[in-house]
């Protein structure tokens, strides 16, 4: 029976990623201090950095896994890979209050949808990373595409449409791009109890989204143990 390789750090997803975060604080901030240093001089370019690293999360780092080899043990290196970018968006999220309005309240509302919808493309990597099938994961990327790109799309749209009533047109703007542009806008206020119910409805759609994986994990690891039989 061939061994499989051991789980190792994704050493080149860290390098990736915070070279990607550096060069989005790079075009969207820059290195050097506006004029008149205050959190309305910095909160536009703190909002582009967001929606940059937005891009990376749900559209960039899909595409680089799931055009890599196979992974021997897919949940496991998709959750290491989660913790990895999980641990970067803490570092990143947190310490931009000292150059923006937000409330604590606001910043949680940011990290948690950040991570809920992370944590919701990294179901769809790990549903097709351990296949060498081209199809699964060309559908996975498609899907991480769609549900980062989806929610602008179908707003711009709806600009050309008739007028919708006010849940219409925020089903038109669901997407954590949308999600993060409208948060980090809110300046001081605490979010609404609707912002927070939409953060809860993407980590409840995480969280089953994981459990169905794990428990069809289960089920393929005791078909594997299950002793073959001969008739």
């Amino acid at each position: 029976m061939q061994q499989k390789p051991p789980l190792i750090l994704p050493r080149g997803l860290i390098l990736v990623a915070s070279v990607w975060l550096i060069l989005s604080w790079s075009v969207a901030i820059g290195f050097r201090p506006p004029v008149e240093a205050s959190s309305a001089s910095y909160t536009p370019g703190v909002r582009l950095m967001l929606i940059s690293a937005v891009i990376g999360l749900i559209i960039g780092w899909p595409m680089l896994r799931l055009s890599l080899g196979t992974a021997s043990y897919p949940i496991k290196q998709t959750v290491l890979d989660l913790v990895v970018l999980l641990a970067l968006v803490q570092v990143v999220v947190w310490p931009l209050r000292l150059v923006t309005p937000w409330s604590p309240a606001r910043t949680a509302a940011l990290d948690a949808t950040l991570v809920a919808w992370t944590v919701l493309a990294g179901a769809i990597v790990a549903s097709a990373v351990g296949t060498q099938r081209a199809g699964p994961r060309n559908i996975a990327i498609v899907a991480c595409l769609c549900m980062c790109l989806a929610g602008p799309s179908l707003a711009i749209l709806g600009l050309h449409m008739r007028p919708l009533d006010g849940f219409s047109h925020r089903l038109l703007q669901i997407g954590p791009l949308l999600e993060v542009h409208a948060l980090s806008g809110g300046g001081r206020t605490a979010p609404r109890a609707a912002e927070w119910m939409w953060i809860g409805i993407v980590a409840a759609a995480a969280a089953a989204t994981w459990s169905v994986l794990g428990v069809m994990a289960m089920m393929r690891s005791k078909d594997a143990d299950r002793p073959a039989t001969f008739e």
